[in-house]
């Protein structure tokens, strides 16, 4: 069955709604640890990300799939560099490579040359990403080790 994959402002959903997708364990275990959300701090989480947004080079968006909220979604700087971040419940890891795409297609039009896909070590290397990639390192990021694939557009 193909999903229907849409991207909404982060702004437009309910903060209660964020915080149970940002606190489900599924998604927590791939992310560098951090105390649980609340309402009051997934606010603040939207607010840093709606300023993000604005600054040349950036798109967050959250992601639905089939009018439910999947996950976010993002090009933001990391570093000297612009990261492709990608947050999704569980249930929908299946609609990941098409925001991948869909995320390297809109950094391209923004005029990038290269992203950066950092996934938590506790992920496996993946192959396909190796042979994209232009390099491949293990990096500290905010306390995580990260493997990060620098991918060309």
């Amino acid at each position: 069955m193909r999903q229907c994959v849409t991207f909404i402002d982060l702004c437009d959903v309910p903060p209660k709604e964020l915080v149970a997708m940002l606190n489900e364990c599924e998604v927590r275990a791939h992310l560098i640890k951090h105390e649980l959300f609340t309402v009051q701090t997934a606010y603040e989480w939207v607010s840093r990300k709606a300023e993000m947004n604005a600054i040349k080079g950036c798109y967050i968006r959250a992601i639905d799939v089939d009018g439910q909220l999947a996950g976010w979604c993002g090009i933001q700087p990391d570093g000297d560099d612009y990261e492709v971040a990608i947050v999704l419940r569980q249930r929908y890891w299946g609609a990941g490579i098409s925001v991948f795409r869909v995320l390297l297609d809109k950094a391209k039009s923004m005029g990038h040359k290269e992203v950066v896909l950092n996934l938590l070590s506790t992920r496996p290397k993946y192959d396909s990403l190796v042979r994209r990639a232009s390099k491949v390192e293990i990096r500290q990021i905010h306390g995580g080790c990260f493997t990060s694939y620098f991918i060309p557009l």
